[in-house]
Protein backbone atom coordinates (compact mmCIF):
# COMPACT_ATOMS: atom_id res chain seq x y z
CA UNK A 1 0.00 0.00 0.00
CA UNK A 2 3.03 2.61 1.00
CA UNK A 3 4.28 1.83 -2.79
CA UNK A 4 1.49 3.01 -4.12
CA UNK A 5 1.24 6.14 -2.08
CA UNK A 6 4.33 7.10 -2.97
CA UNK A 7 3.94 6.57 -6.49
CA UNK A 8 1.21 8.57 -6.51
CA UNK A 9 2.98 11.08 -4.84
CA UNK A 10 6.45 11.01 -6.91
CA UNK A 11 4.00 11.79 -10.41
CA UNK A 12 1.84 15.09 -8.10
CA UNK A 13 5.70 15.93 -7.76
CA UNK A 14 6.77 15.10 -11.24
CA UNK A 15 3.51 17.50 -12.69
CA UNK A 16 4.02 20.35 -10.79
CA UNK A 17 7.68 20.39 -11.51
CA UNK A 18 6.78 20.54 -14.93
CA UNK A 19 4.29 23.01 -14.79
CA UNK A 20 6.61 25.20 -13.07
CA UNK A 21 9.34 24.59 -15.22
CA UNK A 22 6.81 25.71 -18.50
CA UNK A 23 5.31 28.63 -16.57
CA UNK A 24 9.10 30.33 -15.95
CA UNK A 25 10.24 29.38 -19.49
CA UNK A 26 6.92 31.34 -21.11
CA UNK A 27 8.01 34.56 -18.29
CA UNK A 28 11.71 34.67 -19.45
CA UNK A 29 10.26 34.55 -23.16
CA UNK A 30 7.96 37.69 -22.26
CA UNK A 31 10.91 39.19 -20.61
CA UNK A 32 12.77 38.69 -24.12
CA UNK A 33 10.06 40.17 -26.03
CA UNK A 34 10.28 43.16 -23.91
CA UNK A 35 13.49 44.02 -24.05
CA UNK A 36 13.67 43.95 -27.67
CA UNK A 37 11.17 46.67 -27.76
CA UNK A 38 13.22 48.48 -25.31
CA UNK A 39 16.56 48.60 -27.31
CA UNK A 40 14.44 50.10 -30.37
CA UNK A 41 14.65 52.98 -28.34
CA UNK A 42 18.16 53.04 -27.08
CA UNK A 43 19.95 56.44 -28.33
CA UNK A 44 19.44 60.10 -29.97
CA UNK A 45 16.09 61.14 -31.49
CA UNK A 46 15.92 64.16 -33.41
CA UNK A 47 12.31 65.32 -33.79
CA UNK A 48 11.34 66.10 -37.26
CA UNK A 49 8.31 67.92 -37.76
CA UNK A 50 8.75 70.90 -35.64
CA UNK A 51 10.49 72.60 -32.89
CA UNK A 52 13.86 70.83 -32.63
CA UNK A 53 13.57 69.09 -29.67
CA UNK A 54 15.79 65.91 -28.85
CA UNK A 55 15.09 62.40 -26.97
CA UNK A 56 18.01 60.48 -26.03
CA UNK A 57 16.81 57.11 -24.47
CA UNK A 58 19.73 55.27 -21.83
CA UNK A 59 19.63 51.44 -21.19
CA UNK A 60 19.31 52.34 -17.88
CA UNK A 61 15.85 53.25 -18.06
CA UNK A 62 16.81 57.24 -17.88
CA UNK A 63 16.52 59.97 -20.55
CA UNK A 64 17.08 63.65 -21.68
CA UNK A 65 13.80 65.37 -23.68
CA UNK A 66 13.72 68.46 -24.72
CA UNK A 67 16.24 69.62 -22.24
CA UNK A 68 14.91 67.95 -19.34
CA UNK A 69 16.14 64.76 -17.52
CA UNK A 70 13.86 62.37 -16.71
CA UNK A 71 13.13 57.96 -16.80
CA UNK A 72 11.18 55.97 -19.29
CA UNK A 73 9.81 53.08 -19.64
CA UNK A 74 7.14 50.91 -21.99
CA UNK A 75 3.72 50.34 -19.97
CA UNK A 76 0.63 48.67 -21.08
CA UNK A 77 2.13 48.98 -24.62
CA UNK A 78 2.94 52.44 -24.75
CA UNK A 79 5.89 55.05 -23.83
CA UNK A 80 5.75 56.54 -20.72
CA UNK A 81 8.11 59.83 -20.10
CA UNK A 82 8.24 61.19 -17.10
CA UNK A 83 10.46 64.26 -16.06
CA UNK A 84 12.49 65.03 -13.14
CA UNK A 85 12.72 68.65 -13.24
CA UNK A 86 8.63 69.06 -13.73
CA UNK A 87 6.99 66.30 -12.61
CA UNK A 88 5.38 65.83 -16.27
CA UNK A 89 4.30 62.32 -17.04
CA UNK A 90 4.01 62.17 -20.90
CA UNK A 91 2.28 58.98 -22.39
CA UNK A 92 2.83 58.13 -25.97
CA UNK A 93 1.35 55.56 -28.44
CA UNK A 94 4.27 54.91 -30.62
CA UNK A 95 5.52 52.76 -33.61
CA UNK A 96 8.51 52.29 -35.78
CA UNK A 97 9.15 52.53 -39.12
CA UNK A 98 12.25 52.63 -41.61
CA UNK A 99 13.83 49.84 -40.18
CA UNK A 100 13.23 51.31 -36.97
CA UNK A 101 15.09 54.47 -37.77
CA UNK A 102 11.75 56.29 -37.63
CA UNK A 103 9.44 56.83 -34.40
CA UNK A 104 6.31 58.33 -34.18
CA UNK A 105 5.24 59.18 -30.77
CA UNK A 106 1.45 60.00 -30.81
CA UNK A 107 -0.50 61.78 -27.74
CA UNK A 108 -4.24 60.98 -26.72
CA UNK A 109 -4.95 64.61 -28.00
CA UNK A 110 -4.34 62.89 -31.43
CA UNK A 111 -1.40 64.55 -32.90
CA UNK A 112 1.89 62.88 -33.99
CA UNK A 113 5.90 63.92 -33.39
CA UNK A 114 7.80 61.90 -35.53
CA UNK A 115 11.86 61.21 -34.89
CA UNK A 116 14.32 60.01 -36.54
CA UNK A 117 17.34 57.89 -35.32
CA UNK A 118 20.71 60.10 -34.90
Amino acid sequence: MKTKEMKNQLVTIGIIALLVSVGLSGCNQFSNTLNVEKNKFLGLWENTTGYPALIDFFSDGTCTYGGDTGTWDLKDGKLVIELSDSGLINTYNYWFSNTDRTLVLTRALGYSIIYTKQ
